[in-house]
């Protein structure tokens, strides 16, 4: 061995010490595995940045060898798409204009935002109803049935309504698509009675931040889980699956912060001014919507550290990307209450 070491070039101590290095680093890359599962196990399609976040790896290794690593080991995330018509535009009563095209937000209760979608288990179909705070992407109230009638919409509308108790909601913007459910007169009543403005999407690109949500509740969750086999056992997942997403899942457009989190420091800083937040204007041609994102980055990353309050603010890109907005739903490369922190020193 000794005529080996001299003839690479290296020291005996050299040797062991690249050894217990690589040692080292199969017994981290092993158990960065077997958390990624853990996690996996309640989040099945939580994409590397969300896990590298979680498992607050930053200072431990790169986000690109995390990639790599879960790559490698058959971790990856493909990206699903599917479509079903759930909106039924075809209706006599008034259906109204698109109001949060370019719409600037600085605060919770601005813009709901609310949507049907389907899900299948066999040959069954069910409808799930979503609301949600478009400001801090929280679901605010949800409805699953066996059937699309008014009455759920309704339900979802007065549960978001009593979450935020004590609240005035007057001038808030209730957008949705064009479907009979959001256009009844019952529901609309409702909007009125809180003095809200109503805004509709005329396709299903101009409801992106809910679409998105579907997509992310069912192939990021539901899907993967697999844990529902009739509407009973659905609705109980859903508790399970929504709690996760307001409480435990990072959002990298609000400073990777949960959203019942984002939601709280608000609260607790109100008297400081908080991040505004830019609807996507789909009234703008292709061209100027480039060339607008584009301007509003270049501002964003010129700005002094010192404006920028990186453990609140909405980050740069809360201006909506159409690159990740389908005509159907969006998918994401993506316990209750659970710190998990992993801190170990690597020699590289």
């Amino acid at each position: 061995m000794g005529d080996i070491y001299v003839y690479a070039g290296i020291s005996r101590q050299g040797y062991h010490q690249q050894v217990k290095r690589n040692q080292n680093r199969v017994i981290v890359d092993t158990r960065l595995l077997e958390l990624t599962k853990e996690i996996r196990e309640d989040h099945p399609r939580m994409g590397a940045r969300k896990l590298f976040k979680l498992l607050m790896l930053s200072g431990t290794m790169g986000i690109n060898k995390f990639e790599e690593l879960l790559s490698a080991n058959g971790l990856g995330i493909r990206q699903k798409r599917s479509s079903h018509i759930t909106t039924n535009s075809n209706h006599s009563w008034r259906k109204y204009r698109n109001l949060i095209n370019g719409h600037r937000l600085a605060g919770v209760n601005q813009v709901w935002a609310s949507d049907i979608t389907y899900y299948m288990i066999g040959e069954s179909v069910y409808y799930i109803t979503f609301m949600m705070d478009v400001y801090s992407r929280r679901i605010l109230a949800y409805s699953v049935s066996d059937n699309m009638l008014h009455g759920n919409n309704i339900d979802v509308l007065n549960n978001s309504i009593k979450l935020r108790k004590n609240v005035n909601l007057s001038g808030l913007i209730h957008h949705s698509d064009k479907g009979s459910q959001y256009c009844s007169n019952a529901y609309i009543q409702i909007l009125n009675g809180i003095n809200a403005q109503i805004s509709m999407a005329n396709t299903s690109i101009e409801n992106p931040y809910v679409e998105r949500l579907n997509g992310i509740i069912k192939n990021d969750y539901l899907y993967p889980r697999k844990r529902a086999t009739d509407l009973k056992s659905l609705r109980k997942e859903l508790k399970l699956v929504v709690k996760l997403y307001n409480e435990v899942r990072p959002h990298m457009e609000l400073g990777d912060l949960t959203p019942i989190e984002f939601e709280r420091k608000s609260l607790e800083q109100a008297h400081r001014k908080n991040a505004e937040m830019e609807l996507y204007n789909f009234d703008l041609k292709p061209e100027q919507r480039f060339l607008e994102a584009y301007t509003n980055r270049i501002i964003e990353e010129k700005k002094p550290a010192d404006l920028v309050s990186a453990d609140f603010n909405h980050s740069p890109r809360s201006n909506y990307s159409s690159e990740s907005c389908s005509s159907a739903e969006l998918s994401s490369a993506s316990f209750d209450n659970v710190n998990i922190e992993i801190k170990i020193k690597v020699d590289n």
